[in-house]
Formats: structure tokens, sequence, C-alpha cells
């Protein structure tokens, strides 16, 4: 009798062990998408998506965009508005060994704000020549960042900064951190292979135990062609792909799943230094009007998007999200109003060159793609517009639509007066992204209005939440009249699996692929 109990506690206690714990990762999950962007494995290098999966941030969002803790269990805000001080999660071991402290967090804020090093567009809203004053640690789990002047909106910033180890880093250099990096994530850095494969392995000791992916491997490939990811995913090759609108059905006839990663995309249309001499015609607001009120939006979105789409939206703006407002509605289309507001503004014959020019990539991604393009095209046409496609490497892309990053656009430049599509995710709270596109700082060299510029700053100053809030609406309203960028679609972000390899997706669907990938689990 006495044996069998001792039994009996040995197999309660082996199985509440395995209810417990976390199943060891098995198997190994592979997706192929369009390129691989910069390639970046550093969050000051432009923009590291493989970021989100190996390290970790210092806040982060829940499902309806409210911050939470990251590597910071809490944080405080001075009655000024100026001093953040940051608690710092005791236990997080970086992939090495290394401890993270608030030393990590210092090192990570400091150099993710220096603006002489970084590429990332978020880098300047942390930057000493924006709004940063001081960055102390105070003891090994408390940090403090001290503000120039009160900026609520900045708690966005924080949780795009992602924690480095900075003894591992400062032992081997930027160039070989680079190479070998190391976080505090749920993926470790395992294998990359320039413009063709990237693998990563699971962190089994990572600290969010209900986190640890069920998969030990990632691996991402890069596939430009269409035709090949999908032969891919029905040869088995890969178990999800991104794949173009038009092919998402039959795709789903055959089999397959879709995963929509939330917010929804933003598909806009933005000009550039259309205030500089050489301009031309994109410098006349009636001219980009007309461009906006030529576009059948709901025949865009059923026949290109095929339907997994909405008209409307503007730049990273969406209906729910912080500040909209309905007078963002996208323009209706009415071509014979484009016809007479060209006709107003003296087009084609007003203008030494009535060519406008519209760039893009060979693939789709951020600039949209070739076959948006010449759709857009002809809808210009018909009311009269000379449009012109410009083919650009992603290079070259890069640096037109971050273009701050070299300095100010000035006359003279090549992109001056072009144009291009902007169709990438949106999120909860665009403020950062929107002084990038529309205040005369912003890094896109679309903005140059006094007036913008000082409504924005009227909205990221307030420290009220529900005026701050109506401030950023009202700064919305008027940077969609000056029709420097016009919104054309709100996307769906769908991802194509096999749902016979690929199981559930728990993971944080709610802020990007990368990070939603953490939590996909194994089939049933």
């Amino acid at each position: 009798m006495k044996r069998l109990f001792i039994v009996s506690l040995i197999v309660l206690f082996a199985l509440g062990f395995a209810f417990h714990s976390h199943a060891k990762p098995t198997g190994t999950i592979t997706s192929a998408v369009v390129d691989f962007g910069q390639e970046s494995m550093d969050p000051i290098f432009f923009e590291s998506l493989w970021g989100w999966m190996m390290y970790d941030s210092l806040l982060r969002w829940d499902e309806k965009g409210n911050f939470i803790p990251g590597v910071a269990d809490s944080w405080t805000v001075s009655p000024d508005g100026l001093t953040w001080t940051f608690k710092i999660h005791k236990g997080i071991k970086f992939h090495n060994g290394d401890p993270l402290t608030a030393a990590d967090v210092k090192f990570s804020v400091d150099r993710f704000g220096d603006t002489k090093i970084s590429s990332n567009p978020w880098s300047r809203y942390i930057s000493s020549d924006y709004n940063k004053k001081n960055s102390i640690v105070i003891d090994d789990y408390t940090y403090q960042f001290v503000s120039d002047h009160a900026e609520p909106a900045q708690a966005i910033v924080f949780a795009w900064t992602r924690i480095l180890p900075k003894k591992y880093f400062e032992k081997v250099g930027q160039d070989e951190f680079r190479k070998h990096p190391v976080g505090s994530g749920p993926w470790k850095f395992a294998e990359f292979v320039s413009k063709t494969r990237c693998k990563l392995e699971a962190n089994t000791d990572y600290w969010r135990k209900d986190e640890i992916p069920a998969y030990q491997y990632y691996v991402e490939l890069m596939v430009p062609e269409l035709a090949t990811r999908i032969s891919m995913l029905k040869t088995g090759e890969v178990d999800m792909a991104t794949i173009d609108y038009d092919r998402i059905p039959d795709l789903i006839k055959a089999g397959f799943a879709t995963e929509s990663i939330m917010p929804p995309g933003t598909c806009s249309m933005y000009f550039q230094g259309t205030w500089l001499p050489g301009a031309g015609a994109t410098s006349d607001i009636r001219v980009r009007q007309a461009m906006s009120y030529a576009l059948n939006r709901q025949e865009i979105c059923s026949t290109f998007f095929s339907g997994y789409a909405k008209p409307g939206a503007q730049f990273y703006m969406y209906p729910g999200c912080y500040g909209w407002s309905d007078k963002l509605a996208a323009d209706p289309y009415d071509p014979e109003k484009a016809k007479a507001l060209l006709k107003e503004a003296g087009y084609p014959g007003k203008f030494a060159d009535p060519t406008i020019h519209i760039y893009t990539t060979a693939p789709a991604g951020l600039a949209g793609g070739q076959d948006l393009v010449l759709l857009l095209i002809n809808y210009w046409k018909a009311v009269g517009l000379d449009v012109k496609m410009e083919v650009v490497d992603q290079s070259i892309f890069t640096s037109y639509i971050f273009h701050n990053f070299a300095g100010r656009i000035m006359a003279g430049e090549k992109n001056v007066g072009w144009i291009g599509i902007w169709n990438y995710q949106a999120f909860f709270n665009c403020m950062y992204h929107s002084a990038n596109m529309y205040c005369s700082y912003g890094i896109h060299g679309t903005g140059n209005d006094p007036k913008a510029d000082e409504l924005y700053l009227k909205a990221t100053k307030e420290l009220d939440p529900k005026k701050a809030a109506q401030y950023f609406s009202d700064f919305q309203v008027y940077v969609k009249s000056l029709y420097i960028n016009f919104g054309i679609a709100q996307t769906d972000n769908l991802v194509v699996y096999n749902p016979k390899t690929i199981g559930k997706w728990t993971g944080r669907t709610w802020v990007s692929y990368w990070d939603a990938v953490n939590g996909i689990q194994h089939p049933k």
C-alpha cells in the first residue's frame, strides 16, 4: 500500500511537471518572402525586422494598443512629464548567458537615439537633438530617461527600442555583432546567407516561458518570384508565404489558409519636394487633387486587391486608430472633377515638362509594385495626365523615401516632384510616422508647411490624453488638405500557410508578422 502511494505521487508529480512546463521545441517553420529589405540584424541599421524575434523591447503593446511591460516591469513619468523611470525585470538573460541590466538599457537607448550613426526612422525622437536631456543608470535594475520637453508619445519609441547586450557588443564590435547578433528574445541567431536565407533557433531559456517557440527552427527564404513561392507552398518546400492578393482565393480553394496580421495595411500616395524649383506639375495642389479624384478606389480594392481591401485610409491612419476622424475619408471617384482641376491648373500647357514621375521597385512591398503603379497610371491617363513609371532597385527606393537620412531634400535632386506609393502595415498610434510624412523635418521629404509643424507640436506636447487625441485629429485633417499624401486603400495583411504543417497562431498578431511568428503552434 505504501509502495502504491509513493508510485502514485511520482506519477502525479511527473504529470504535473509535464502540464506546467513548456514542451521542447521541435520541427522547422519555413517561410518564403519577396525580399529581405536592408537585411538588418541591428535596430539602428534602418529597421531590423528579424530583430523583433531576437531582441526584447523596453515596452510592448497589447492587442488594443495600450503600453504594457517589456524588459521594464513598470515605469513612471514625473508630474512635469520630463523624467521617465523604468524598473527593469530581474532574471533576464541574453542568449550568451549575460544578465540584462539597466546598463544594457542605457546603452541601447543611447545608441538607438544617436542620429549620427542610426538610420532607423524612430531614432530622432529619443535623440539629443530632439528631446533627450539625460540618460541615467540609477542602479542595476533602474533606468531613467530625462526629456528636454514633455512628450507622452515617447512611450511609442521606448516600445520600439530593442535591448542589446552592452558587454558583448563592446567586446566584439559593431561589425561582428551584426554578423553574430545576441539578444534576449524568443529566437536566437543561427545562420544568414545574404539574399538567400535567414535561420533562427528557439531560445529554450527564454524568460517569458509561455512565449518559448513551439518550433525549434524558423527559416526565412528570399524568393522574389511569385510563381516560385506558390510552387514551394504547394510542394511543401515552405509552410507559409507572402502571396499576391489575386492568387489567394485559388490557394484557399486548394486547402491553404490565411492568417491576418493587424493593424491593417494602408496604401497611400506621397509627393516629394513639391515646393522646390523643378517639381513640375506636382507643385500645383490642383494637380495633386486631380490625381486623387481620378482613382476609382472601390474598383482597385475589388480587382487589384481581390476584395481584401476597403477604399480609403491615410498614411498609417485607419478607422479606429488614434486620432481618426470621419473627415479623413477618401475622396470619391470623380473623373470629371479631376479634369476640371487640371484645366484650372493649366495642365499640361502651363508646365515646361508636364510628365509626372512615379517610382517603384520590381517586387511589391513598400513601393507597391509595378502592377499597382500601371493600374493607377491607366486611371490618370483617362483624365489627361502624363505619368511615367520609374523602376528602381531597393537601395535607390530606400534612399528616396527615407530622404532625410542624407539631409533635407534639395532643388536639383532627381526625385524632386516625384511621387511614390507606401504600402505597409499601419499602427495603433502613428504620431511619429506622421511627423516623418507631414512635418518640415520629416525623413520622407514631403512636408514643408509651418502650420502643420505647429499643429503637430501642439498634439505631441499636450499632457491631457483627451485633448492630445483631439489635437492630433485636427492635425491629420489639416495635412490631408495639403495633398502631399492621400490614401488609396485599407488592406488586409494576409499570410498564406499550410494548415497541415502549421497550427494555431497564438503570437502577437496585432503587432507584426515577425511577432506573430513567435507564437505559431504545431497542428493538432
